[in-house]
């Protein structure tokens, strides 16, 4: 009988587990036969325990039935709960879209908002990502490499009294790597590197240039990057004194050249004059650990002979090497370091044993681009772009949210009657929030196609030296710009949606258009103001770096930077003898003379603009050496016409004439730099100095401004002139061409280049620049800044102007009965604008004054990024105020207008 209770149970069990209406019958039944089973051996003479224990004993499956039927009962109802949630939730969504869809205008201002928002942040974060917080693709373990930055004690001028200045420099000499090789046990592996140079692939018409770098043999297998095809430099490639003729291709380099071919490796280059074998291809995107293009990578002896001089693993005056080191996995960086800074000590004592204890070696991560002495200057405008872009971005939200918190007011008869219906607060939240997060949703797709172009713009126009990775958008950008959306739903849907939730249902059922107007006011002006504020701060940046870069642009330089073009051809490095040199150059004077478009050719030796400047000696007889800043004085030697080509003034005294330069007279000009050295009255004129290795004085003739060397800012050197022939300035070689240009320089470039190529058989390539061009790089910095301030000025200004239009259509249409019962009562129009305007001047004013504060505080953190302009120029900031208000005026009077059209009689009777 018992085992028939039993069975039947269990029955009952397999039915309420897969029927919910007998579950609770069936365990009603399972107590009553337990119960009664208890019973039954209380009678045969049990304890009450022992027969609770024997009958659960007995009943022991059922006991577990039981548990498993609970457990069942709640994951049913999980589930059930979950799937109302579920439900709940797709109600919300199609409610959104519904009501979305009933105001396609609303969409789409509130979309292309926050995606120009989001796209701004998304762009800027992919640049600082890449340029500060990314290491080099494909290095290994790149923490533990460490670039080595020597920092010294050195005389600022020529002589032993000029005072000393400290140098931190990433470039030393090739013995530093030797020695330190040999003194230290903290790095697994040091290796050096030069920087990208162009160097000459071919020759004759067919030559092109190839930016070429040079590194150690074991280069690549310190950063654990492998080839892609082929294989890397070994040691035994870079042997002291001649290494091996190879070569590595960069991906690119080898995409644009060879298509891509396989059989690309064991072929041969020819590059500066020699033949090198491709033995490898390295990975796409490997660029150096400098993010500078690079299209082939050479073994330092492989070349170096050729490109550094003689005796250059041992010479410790020819600064080139950048030195890179892998700690060790088991020692301490700062042990290396230490290693590291007492073996340069030691080295530094052999040239100078004062600077021995004032030398050091300071690490740097090659995580990021930093330049020895931090940040490099791109990296500085991108971080400070970034927060531009953040500024832009809570201007899009403050925008967002002023749209929906006028939607949200208008929407408070429909809150009230939903509440006054049993709906939750809570439910009310959510489905609010909702529709802020599905318009965050669209605006992040809007924003990532609008990244996706807009950013490979901004690094491929703004930065074209940096190497940026394949993709514009990858997983990081993504992830962040989902959640700068995220962050945009709560900053933008928060305040309206609570603002919602504060309705009183008896308010809100009774709410007309008049007794809502003043609903969220105060919420709605503090949006505003915050939009205005912003929009002044960016306006008051962009303008601050609009005319830093004028100021660099229009500095005087001594040089006509737009229509004089430099010349380089460096013949000695490819076999040429110095009677050949001076032919060519000779030949390439003519030919160009005669090019249409071609105003005057000269010829420029030891220093020259953009080049190089060579220090050979000068002195004035009865005047000790004074100390120049930036060294000098410089020694350059040019033909007669070269001030008039290259637009520099003479502002004393005169030219060198064509009959001194054949005989080589011993005659001097000098810049004004020098002059107001050797003789501080500046009269320089007629007196003696001795030049170069010249042992006779030479008489000045002129003076001349201050020319351009290397930078186009804080760069005046002390330079000296003679003619090629003068006794100071024998034996040295042509060292560029000078070319001024009355046409487009875009046009006359190739030509002049098309001419200087066929002058011999194997012509390496010729470089030809416009001086503007190579002045390009330094003038960067403030074009990307001026460009991104402007640009996410004007975004945020339009943002501004549109917050300002819809805040005051929304007051008109609120306060239409008002203006209706004031125009009946004799206002006139013009009192009626002057109402709308009193209204948008407050907003406006309350952003002035806060947004020029803020600027006037944040901005003398930038003074080491602006140049000769001041932080608080009251030209820029009256500049950006009035701007501003132009743009508040724009927007203010569409709505203005619109209240002046407003009937009395329909206005009163209005709702």
């Amino acid at each position: 009988m018992r085992e028939i209770r039993i069975s039947g149970i269990r029955r009952l069990l397999r039915i309420s587990l897969t029927s919910n209406d007998v579950r609770h019958e069936v365990a009603e039944e399972i107590q009553f036969h337990l119960d009664a089973r208890v019973a039954e051996l209380r009678q045969q003479g049990l304890s009450e325990r022992e027969a609770h224990d024997s009958a659960r004993a007995e009943f022991g499956d059922v006991e577990e039935s039981k548990r498993e039927l609970a457990r069942v009962d709640r994951r049913r109802v999980g589930l059930a709960h979950r799937k109302a949630h579920f439900m709940s939730m797709r109600d919300d969504l199609r409610y959104a879209v519904r009501s979305l869809a009933r105001r396609p205008s609303l969409l789409a201002v509130i979309t292309l908002t926050l995606s120009l928002g989001i796209a701004a942040n998304a762009i800027m974060f992919g640049v600082v990502d890449q340029l500060l917080l990314r290491a080099p693709a494909h290095v290994v373990s790149p923490e533990r490499v460490k670039r080595l930055n020597f920092r010294s004690v050195g005389h600022q001028g020529i002589g032993k009294d000029s005072p000393l200045e400290t140098f931190v420099s990433s470039v030393t000499t090739y013995p530093v790597l030797t020695a330190l090789r040999a003194n230290t046990t903290g790095f697994s592996e040091l290796a050096a590197y030069s920087s990208p140079s162009e160097y000459s692939l071919g020759r004759g018409r067919d030559a092109r240039p190839a930016l070429t770098q040079l590194v150690s043999g074991n280069y690549f297998h310190l950063l654990g990057v492998r080839a892609a095809l082929g294989r890397v430099f070994t040691v035994n490639d870079d042997q002291i004194p001649i290494g091996e003729p190879v070569a590595i291709l960069s991906y690119r380099f080898w995409q644009l050249q060879f298509a891509g071919d396989s059989t690309a490796i064991g072929r041969e280059l020819l590059l500066q004059g020699k033949t090198f074998t491709i033995i490898g291809v390295a990975p796409r995107g490997f660029s150096g650990i400098d993010r500078r293009n690079v299209d082939v990578w050479l073994p330092i002896s492989a070349i170096a002979r050729e490109s550094l001089g003689q005796g250059w693993y041992n010479t410790t005056n020819n600064w080139w090497a950048e030195i890179i080191g892998r700690v060790g996995s088991e020692v301490a960086p700062q042990l290396a370091n230490e290693q590291a800074t007492r073996a340069y000590g030691d080295i530094v004592r052999t040239w100078n044993d004062a600077q021995r204890d004032s030398s050091s070696i300071v690490f740097s991560s090659i995580i990021g681009t930093r330049s020895p002495n931090g940040l490099s200057q791109e990296s500085k405008v991108s971080l400070w772009l970034m927060g531009v872009s953040v500024m832009v971005m809570l201007v899009a939200c403050a925008n967002v949210a002023n749209l929906l918190l006028v939607r949200t007011i208008e929407r408070r008869r429909e809150i009230a009657v939903r509440i006054a219906l049993g709906v939750s607060r809570a439910r009310l939240l959510r489905m609010l929030l909702t529709e802020t997060a599905l318009l965050a949703l669209v605006a992040s797709l809007a924003a990532m196609i609008i990244a996706f172009f807009a950013g490979a713009l901004v690094r491929n126009v703004l930065l074209p030296n940096v190497v940026w990775s394949e993709s514009v958008l990858d997983v990081r950008v993504f992830l962040f710009t989902l959640s700068m959306a995220v962050a945009c739903m709560f900053l933008a849907g928060l305040a309206p949606a609570l603002q919602g939730l504060r309705t009183k249902v008896s308010d809100g059922l009774k709410a007309s258009s008049r007794t809502i107007s003043s609903s969220g006011g105060r919420v709605r002006f503090a949006l505003l103001l915050t939009q205005t504020a912003m929009s002044v701060i960016l306006l008051i940046g962009a303008g601050l770096f609009i005319q830093s870069l004028h100021n660099v642009v229009s500095r005087e330089v001594g040089v006509d930077r737009d229509q004089v073009v430099r010349v380089s051809m460096p013949l000695s490095r490819f076999g040429f003898d110095p009677a050949q040199v001076e032919d060519i150059y000779r030949r390439g004077v003519e030919q160009l003379q005669g090019l249409a478009g071609v105003t005057s050719v000269s010829v420029a030796r030891m220093t020259y603009p953009m080049g190089g400047a060579t220090a050979m000696g000068f002195s004035v007889p009865g005047v000790k050496s004074p100390t120049i800043a930036g060294g000098g004085p410089y020694n350059a030697a040019v033909t007669s016409g070269f001030f008039a080509t290259v637009g520099a003034r003479i502002l004393k005294g005169r030219d060198f004439t064509r009959a001194e330069e054949l005989h080589g007279a011993r005659v001097l000009i000098v810049n004004e730099k020098l002059a107001k050295a050797y003789w501080p009255d500046g009269n320089a004129l007629g007196r003696c100095a001795k030049f170069g290795g010249d042992s006779v004085c030479s008489e000045v003739i002129g003076v001349v401004g201050n020319l351009l060397q290397f930078n186009v800012i804080n760069d005046d050197r002390a330079i000296v002139y003679a003619t090629p022939r003068h006794p100071g300035a024998a034996g040295s070689a042509p060292g560029a061409m000078l070319v001024r240009i009355s046409g487009d320089v875009s046009v006359l470039v190739p030509a002049i280049r098309r001419e200087l190529q066929s002058l011999a058989p194997t012509m390496p390539f010729v470089q030809v620049k416009a001086i503007s061009e190579l002045l390009a790089p330094q003038l960067q910095p403030w074009r990307l800044s001026a460009t991104m301030f402007t640009l996410f000025g004007v975004i945020a200004l339009v943002m501004a102007a549109v917050g300002l239009y819809s805040l005051m259509a929304y007051w008109v249409s609120q306060r239409t009965h008002e203006i209706g019962v004031r125009m009946a009562l004799g206002a006139q129009r013009s009192d009626v604008v002057r109402l709308v305007a009193r209204q948008s001047s407050l907003a406006v004013a309350a952003g002035l004054l806060v947004g020029g504060g803020v600027a006037f505080i944040a901005s003398r953190f930038a003074v080491d990024m602006l140049y000769e302009t001041s932080p608080h120029d009251p030209r820029i900031y009256l500049g950006a105020a009035l701007v501003l208000a132009a743009a508040a005026t724009v927007a203010s009077i569409v709505p203005a207008r619109r209240s002046t059209v407003i009937n009395p009689s329909q206005a009163i009777r209005a709702d």
